[in-house]
């Protein structure tokens, strides 16, 4: 995907980005949809500013989260519906949505005048071998109606320098949006902001994916746990132990 210059935003975080474009995109009472389980403060950027949350929940179906497409449809075909969060990849369930699935929300949208917001601070953490799509590559119809939020501070773990940045392609979009970022004086970097986001994505491949093969690592030994743990605690208590919890 190739991002051009003239798209991008600067802006100090992606939470003032999607409250931004909450209040910029939408007005008051107007419902915004958001795909659950979610990030919480989602929740906040669209109530603190008076809007209406609508929730699409995903189905667990098979040991996996699914998206509800018929739910979709119906959420957007309202219309006060005016905006869709988009979290890609998702964030609690861990989707990486396919080049598919996103040609197939941005249709629903496009069809019922709902732009999407897409979080995409996520997009580097993937286990090994697996590569996002960025939901305006999945279509032109997914790009026009996009804004796209981005940057490298989950993955680097550089939250505290406040940088992040807006790819909004459609140039109508992007001009609201634009206004809205200025207005709300989030649209100005420090002194480090901008050197070390170029930095971080230009130097920093092979760190990121030695922490990505470390995370991965993290995670299978964690899922054998908790499968042995299981194991043991149903052996030992003779019962089905599939709704049990395991905290530390």
């Amino acid at each position: 995907f190739e991002i051009k210059k003239d798209w991008l935003i600067f802006c100090t975080g992606v939470v003032p980005a999607i409250s931004t474009t909450v209040r910029k995109l939408t007005t008051a009472a107007e419902n915004v949809i958001v795909i659950t389980p979610a990030y919480n403060i989602f929740f906040n950027s669209i109530y603190n500013n008076g809007r209406n949350i609508v929730e699409c929940e995903l189905i667990y179906r098979n040991g996996k989260y699914e998206l509800d497409y018929a739910d979709l449809e119906e959420k957007c075909s309202n219309p006060q519906s005016t905006l869709l969060i988009l979290c890609n990849p998702h964030n609690p369930t861990g989707i990486i949505w396919t080049k598919e699935q996103l040609v197939k929300i941005g249709d629903i949208c496009a069809r019922n005048n709902v732009t999407v917001l897409s979080d995409e601070i996520h997009c580097d953490l993937t286990l090994p071998g697996c590569e996002y799509t960025p939901f305006a590559s999945a279509s032109k119809v997914c790009e026009q109606i996009s804004v796209n939020c981005i940057s490298p501070t989950k993955t680097f773990n550089i939250a505290g320098l406040q940088t992040a940045a807006v790819c909004v392609p459609n140039p109508i979009l992007r001009h609201r949006v634009w206004r809205g970022l200025n207005t709300d004086e989030v649209a100005e970097g420090n002194v480090f902001a901008c050197d070390v986001a170029i930095s971080a994505f230009n130097e920093g491949e092979d760190w990121l994916n030695e922490l990505n093969a470390y995370l991965a690592e993290n995670r299978f030994t964690a899922e054998k746990y908790i499968k042995n743990s299981r194991a043991v605690i149903a052996s030992t208590l003779k019962c089905d132990v599939k709704g049990i919890v395991f905290t530390s």
